[in-house]
């Protein structure tokens, strides 16, 4: 993917990349100059990120509520944007949004998804357990034609078209086995990223490290063959060649500079510091937005957490090297 270029005085010139526009338009009309931006609630655990540069905004979604909050990146100021329990929401995952401002959310386990309109009310929700028996919604990725959702439980990728003003509805677009794409134990398919010519898909397999490429015409499925596994890969993030992998158990970033075909990648050093188990990622300019999930203190069913998380829950500026 490649950076939006602004070009003052009479006109304003956009290079277009295959990725929507939330993803690397520069903000050079805002100051990030926050090294972290608090988030309100006591129990938020948020996980999914989406950054509008247009607006000077990103959104954080809670996994605990459904909750949508907004935040100034030059004031840190974060207020409600969409309330979970006024849009029968209770989890928000990976999130982006497309070139009308509206907001696409993956639901995680309660297997919806959703899109928001650029007010945050409700425009439509999919309920994809019912649909295709999906397991688990984790991640998306879009360009200005399709966005793409992983399932880390069943081994499928859902798709619904986002060009037009009113959205598509969403696809079972590809389903897969274990000899085209192995899954296991825990969760599989996460992160997602589109290549900048848009004809692959890049997705992270939690569990093992290795990270696949999908042709988006044939659908083909390869690996990419890494010299080191990305164990505990959660959010992606592609510019051009270079992979930026989020493993949260590391508490860093992890720069896989992949060849030309997409077919091998470099592992490199991880960076970050006192994040806390960090899951998606947003870039704006030159830092990306690091969401501070703490999912691993999070209440799960019966079992009481290790330790309560450190609040208030936050998201992190981190620079790129």
């Amino acid at each position: 993917m490649r950076n939006f270029l602004y070009f003052s005085l009479t006109a304003l010139v956009l290079s277009a990349t295959a990725c929507s526009k939330d993803q690397d338009k520069p903000a050079t009309q805002f100051d990030i100059k926050q090294d972290t931006y608090t988030l309100p609630g006591s129990q938020l655990f948020p996980e999914g990120i989406a950054y509008n540069p247009g607006k000077g905004i990103f959104y954080v979604g809670s996994t605990t509520n459904g909750d949508v909050v907004q935040v100034n990146v030059e004031t840190g100021a974060a207020s409600t944007f969409a309330a979970g329990s006024a849009q029968n929401r209770l989890d928000c995952r990976g999130m982006k949004t497309d070139s009308r401002n509206r907001l696409w959310i993956a639901g995680g386990a309660e297997n919806k998804i959703h899109v928001l309109n650029p007010d945050g009310t409700l425009l439509k929700t999919w309920d994809t357990k019912a649909l295709f028996n999906s397991g688990f919604i984790n991640d998306c990725a879009l360009d200005a034609n399709y966005v793409y959702f992983t399932d880390s439980r069943v081994q499928k990728v859902y798709r619904a078209a986002v060009g037009a003003d009113t959205p598509g509805e969403v696809e079972e677009w590809l389903t897969f086995t274990n000899t085209q794409l192995p899954y296991g134990a825990g969760f599989n398919a996460n992160g997602i990223a589109l290549t900048a010519d848009g004809r692959y898909l890049l997705i992270v397999i939690s569990n093992t490290g290795k990270v696949f490429r999908i042709d988006r015409s044939s659908k083909a499925i390869a690996e990419i063959t890494l010299d080191q596994p990305v164990t505990a890969g959660d959010g992606l993030w592609l510019t051009d060649n270079k992979l930026f992998v989020s493993r949260n158990t590391t508490g860093q970033i992890f720069p896989v500079q992949l060849d030309n075909a997409f077919t091998q990648g470099t592992v490199g050093a991880g960076f970050g510091t006192n994040l806390q188990f960090n899951t998606t990622i947003a870039r704006a300019d030159k830092y990306f937005l690091v969401v501070n999930s703490q999912l691993n203190l999070r209440p799960s069913g019966t079992m009481p957490p290790p330790a309560a998380p450190t609040l208030p829950f936050t998201v992190s500026r981190v620079t790129i090297p």
